[in-house]
């Protein structure tokens, strides 16, 4: 095929740059794809109006205008569709309803397709503002989008085992959840040294975890002058007088990680936190940031005990180790020293880019 001949529909959830999990799925290989002759249309099924309202409390009518608004751009795309080569899918194609349009793609116009995912997504979980949609997801949909994959891209070997269960002949391959360790998470952090900051990012699907935090923070606060940092687009249900939330943004969320010494992730042993594929945990170690997580999923392979950060289970690991790193500045300093160089080596865009272009130029031949 020739150069510049090579075009790539990705269907998505979300507006463009609007979501972590697009942003370091598969936007980051944007450019390197279009660098290598692909050209990309990228078909979100909530426009930008949508987002902004998506996560809101209330609002339903306006949801269900902009629910419409994402159903009939889906049903176009087939009537132009056919002058892709490629087809991505992340995630899902539309939140209720049968993937017909895939089936569309797939079948009738005969396009390989690609499913990315980095989540349990076929288990029913959706947002405290959106629990009125529970009942109506199709979380079926997502065993749909694997048979009639030619290539699952599966964020951890958990997902990858799972879309294996499903059948259908794809070939399924694990490919994490990277970094932009040159253009991005480019910095080391230097904190301040009046303080101990703990910090934790994340989106409002997963600040309930924080709960299970709180008390060991409390106990933390009575030994230590200890500042917990809180990054998010929502602020956390509970307040306390060491809490600093800082609202999330895309251009802002580097450097308001920057004043950690450590970033913790606490998770409940679930089956969808094994679907999990440790983003807050590859942030932080990707800016120098020892990682002290639950032992769930990917987190074990991400972070390496008493080398880059710590895997705490029960209440009082957490406590002590946190205690331990809090107390004791050489320990700190050398953790910090073992974080970044792992991430570039096996998590970052610059070690995948080759894998990355070489699965999706391998479709080609199909």
């Amino acid at each position: 095929m020739k150069q510049g001949n090579k075009r790539l529909l990705i269907l998505c959830p979300y507006p463009p740059g609007a979501a972590p999990s697009q942003r370091f799925r598969f936007e980051q290989y944007i450019g390197i794809l279009s660098a290598d002759g692909w050209e990309i249309q990228q078909e979100p099924f909530w426009d930008a109006q949508s987002w902004e309202i998506l996560y809101q409390s209330g609002q339903i009518w306006r949801k269900i205008r902009a629910l419409l608004r994402g159903y009939w751009r889906r049903t176009r795309l087939v009537f132009w569709a056919n002058r892709f080569q490629v087809v991505l899918v992340h995630r899902e194609l539309s939140p209720m309803g049968l993937p017909w349009v895939a089936w569309v793609l797939t079948r009738v116009l005969k396009k390989p397709m690609i499913f990315d995912f980095d989540d349990a997504i076929w288990i029913p979980n959706t947002s405290q503002n959106n629990r009125w949609t529970l009942g109506l997801r199709s979380y079926g949909n997502t065993a749909r989008l694997i048979r009639m994959s030619s290539l699952v891209f599966a964020g951890n070997a958990f997902l990858a085992e799972y879309a294996r269960s499903c059948g259908g002949g794809a070939r399924i391959e694990i490919m994490p959840t990277t970094i932009d360790t040159e253009g991005h998470h480019n910095r080391v952090s230097s904190p301040r040294k009046d303080r101990f900051v703990v910090g934790w990012t994340g989106s409002h699907s997963t600040l309930t975890y924080l709960d299970d935090l709180k008390p060991i923070m409390e106990q933390l606060a009575e030994e230590f002058p200890v500042c917990w940092v809180v990054v998010s687009d929502v602020r956390p249900s509970f307040d306390c007088s060491f809490l600093e939330f800082r609202p999330w943004s895309k251009e802002t969320e580097v450097e308001s990680l920057l004043d950690f010494h450590v970033g913790v992730m606490p998770l409940r042993a679930d089956a969808w936190a094994e679907g999990k594929c440790g983003f807050k945990a590859l942030q932080y170690l990707a800016l120098g940031i020892p990682a002290v997580v639950s032992p769930v999923g990917v987190n074990k392979e991400i972070v390496q005990e008493a080398e880059n950060g710590y895997l705490c289970s029960a209440p009082e690991e957490w406590l002590g180790r946190l205690r331990e790193m809090a107390s004791n500045g050489p320990l700190l300093a050398r953790l910090s020293k073992n974080t970044r160089q792992g991430i570039v080596e096996k998590y970052s865009v610059l070690s995948q880019a080759h894998r990355y272009l070489e699965q999706v130029n391998g479709l080609l031949k199909h």
